[in-house]
């Protein structure tokens, strides 16, 4: 009998995807604590050593497994199957594995080669953003700096590349529409359009820490918060490493804060504007000045439009194709060296830079 082919994986970049999920894991991004297959509750206390080299992913993690603290070592694979596939149940030196953590249900139960059971635990549903956007970032940390390299797989993997890029850009327009739509879902207009937005001006590794805010903070309460306080709360959480001082996550909960305060009906205004999209009555500068208020700096309001706010709305046609003419928001100045080196002239638009991170997350397949 055929086995039955998993529904998200033609969405999944599989050829990034485990890379991408053990540097969340390291970061320490994903939503803890959480239920393992056998019921236990598995909290992170130290994700433990990376190991680049052979034996398990991490060395040394130090978890709290119902309460009780063990440390031991941490196996990531995309499904429960691998453990089996890659000989690690015979293998003396996957002993010491203590979490078997999987991005695809089931989480199966597997045995180390003395028999000792690991904690198996699915990993998909705990992520802080959706794969698309966990493998591309990690495909950009990777090839930061290398213009030249960018330019060579965005050109070896869309032959007819105008074509491929927007056929690329209008399937991560789909992947971000169904990731942000659950959450919708789940937790309604208002609130979903706030953690969105939170979320999105993480941008650059914070992601983690500003959806921990969105959750434990209503946007009613950061339109009062102390930010500067808020952000020392979080202190030892922040990526400040190669930040510009308009990426800081101090400024960027300002500008945040600020909106909500100034703006207190945004989220309102914003459905009202997205209503007009069909009909064209609803501009760039309608979001920017009418929405936003004027208050955030148009490249970071462009930012939040392609990131969140416009995948929101679901998946409609003049939305979609709004969102792939929008100027392009903040991204990493190697992309736009290598659009100049791949024939692209003027500000970027957004199937443009869409395009190459989906290129860049799947490695170029797909």
């Amino acid at each position: 009998m055929r086995p039955t082919r998993d529904p998200l994986e033609p969405h999944l970049p599989y050829p990034a995807a485990e890379r991408a999920v053990q540097r969340v894991w390291a970061e320490g991004r994903l939503a803890l604590p959480a239920r393992a297959a056998s019921g236990a509750t598995v909290e992170v206390i130290q994700p433990g050593t990376w190991n680049r080299l052979g034996g398990p992913d991490f060395l040394n993690a130090e978890l709290r497994i119902d309460g009780e603290r063990r440390r031991g070592d941490v196996e990531l694979h995309l499904r429960a199957r691998d453990w089996d596939q890659h000989g690690h149940g015979r293998d003396p030196a996957f002993r010491g594995v203590i979490l078997h953590a999987v991005l695809l249900a089931p989480a199966l139960p597997v045995l180390t080669s003395d028999g000792h059971a690991p904690e198996s635990l699915v990993l998909l549903p705990l992520l802080p953003e959706d794969l698309e956007s966990i493998a591309e970032s990690d495909a950009l940390l990777a090839l930061r700096g290398q213009a030249p390299g960018i330019e060579r797989l965005v050109r070896a993997g869309n032959p007819d590349l105008e074509r491929d890029l927007r056929r690329r850009a209008r399937e991560r327009f789909a992947a971000k529409v169904r990731w942000l739509g659950n959450r919708r879902g789940q937790r309604g207009w208002a609130d979903a359009c706030h953690a969105a937005a939170l979320e999105a001006l993480g941008q650059g590794g914070n992601r983690g820490p500003m959806a921990e805010i969105a959750l434990s903070h209503s946007a009613e309460a950061m339109a009062t918060i102390d930010t500067a306080g808020l952000y020392l709360a979080f202190s030892g959480r922040w990526k400040l490493r190669g930040l510009r001082p308009a990426g800081h996550p101090l400024r960027r909960l300002e500008a945040y804060a600020g909106l909500c305060r100034r703006r207190p009906d945004w989220r309102e205004r914003l459905a009202t504007w997205i209503s007009g999209l069909p009909s064209g009555q609803s501009t760039r500068r309608g979001l920017i000045d009418g929405v936003l208020g004027g208050l955030l700096p148009e490249r970071l309001a462009d930012m939040l439009a392609t990131d969140a706010l416009l995948p929101l709305a679901g998946h409609d046609t003049a939305v979609e194709q709004t969102w792939l003419e929008w100027p392009a928001g903040l991204r990493p100045e190697e992309m736009d060296e290598a659009l100049r080196r791949l024939g692209y002239q003027g500000r970027p638009r957004n199937w443009q830079i869409q395009g190459m991170l989906h290129t860049l997350g799947r490695d170029g397949k797909g």
